[in-house]
């Protein structure tokens, strides 16, 4: 994406390399990440500032993060989590407390966190904040095709009844769910008024008439924004910021905002997720590991990484950076305009974050929706 402020923070950080000639290639920083989830110009700016290399490898869920960390066959350096996930390594004495002192952008006061994002970190085990630094956060919401007449309307209307029962949105809707079993599990909690966290046999069996009754005609992952994209979907649960990835590549390319031909709908309640950065116990360069996490702190650093990402900065002066755009660039204002409508600076945010559940009951989730998907 482009970027206006690109050039004169390369020309800065390339003269800044000048102080540190004694660094050397021999530093290499392994990070465990989420796929297509980090700017590589920043990447490529850290590397130049600090003489060393980088090599990012990709988990696709937060139990895939857990298993390479505790099988201990590489020695990551960082890795980006979510929060549930964090809890659990924390407990399990898979990490080591973040060393705040040497973070120079850390700034509670002058840079803090955004209200959302401290809502869902609030509602985390106590010290879990001695562990981590966030990275993104975001929402889950239900993106819909704008083509489909009257979609618009029962979404604004039911809201989740309009996702889960058929009749209260147009004929015909195509439907699909994100193929997660606890993402489904939760979604159809939340719909019928009960805790998404909490489990029991009467709940799961709710779960699976809910989720049956739905009618989903497809289950899958980033592939759902693209078929409603193209419209080959109407309506699917995903995370906002998917939607959002949708949005940004389609306004580089230069479509109107107002010609996109999807959108997403945030119910009043719904999940929420944070990533952060963690440094596993077993870390081999842990002071170069807290140099990157303070480099993605420097509020212009933020401000790259997140014009390529479709989640939500958690940083205020960064936010403020984005929405408060006053220039003549398209793209730099369809972006500020997408954050005040998707990522509102609200105290009344109503996220709710996953749980860590136990192995035995997520083995139960997705034997439940194996059981939907197959009509059994």
């Amino acid at each position: 994406m482009k970027n206006i402020k690109y050039a004169m923070v390369l020309l800065i950080l390339l003269f800044g390399t000048l102080f540190l000639s004694a660094c050397t290639m021999k530093n290499k920083l392994l990070i465990l990440n989420w796929g297509e989830y980090i700017n590589d110009e920043v990447v490529m700016l850290f590397e130049e500032k600090y003489g060393v290399e980088v090599s990012i490898s990709i988990a696709d869920s937060n139990e895939l993060f857990y298993s390479k960390l505790k099988s201990g066959t590489t020695a990551y350096d960082l890795i980006l989590p979510s929060d549930y996930m964090i809890e659990k390594m924390m407990v399990k004495g898979l990490l080591q407390e973040i060393d705040f002192d040497q973070l120079e952008n850390y700034d509670p006061i002058n840079n803090p966190y955004l209200q959302g994002l401290e809502s869902i970190r609030s509602t985390m085990l106590e010290g879990t904040e001695n562990y981590h630094v966030p990275y993104f956060w975001g929402t889950f919401g239900l993106m819909y095709n704008k083509l489909k007449p009257g979609l618009k309307e029962a979404l604004e209307t039911h809201q989740w009844q309009a996702y889960f029962n058929p009749s209260l949105r147009p004929e015909g809707t195509r439907t699909g769910m994100y193929d997660t079993a606890q993402f489904a599990y939760a979604a159809a909690m939340i719909y019928n008024d009960i805790d998404p966290n909490s489990f029991n046999e009467a709940q799961l069996t709710l779960a699976f008439d809910t989720i049956k009754n739905a009618n989903f005609i497809t289950w899958a992952d980033d592939q759902l924004k693209k078929s409603i994209a193209a419209n080959n979907l109407d309506l699917a649960f995903v995370w906002t910021g998917d939607f959002l990835d949708m949005l940004y590549v389609d306004l580089g390319e230069g479509i109107s905002y107002d010609e996109i031909t999807y959108d997403i709908f945030i119910p009043d309640t719904t999940l929420a997720f944070m990533d952060a950065f963690v440094i596993p116990k077993n870390a081999r360069h842990v002071d170069l590991a807290h140099k990157f996490i303070d480099f993605f702190l420097d509020p212009e650093m933020a401000y790259l990484n997140a014009s390529v990402i479709g989640y939500a900065t958690p940083l205020q002066v960064t936010y403020d950076m984005i929405v408060g755009y006053t220039g003549d660039e398209d793209w730099e204002k369809n972006w500020a305009r997408a954050y005040m409508e998707y990522y509102e600076d609200t105290p009344d945010f109503r996220g709710i974050p996953l749980a860590n559940l136990d192995q035995a009951i997520i083995s139960k989730l997705n034997l439940m929706v194996n059981n939907v998907k197959t009509g059994s």
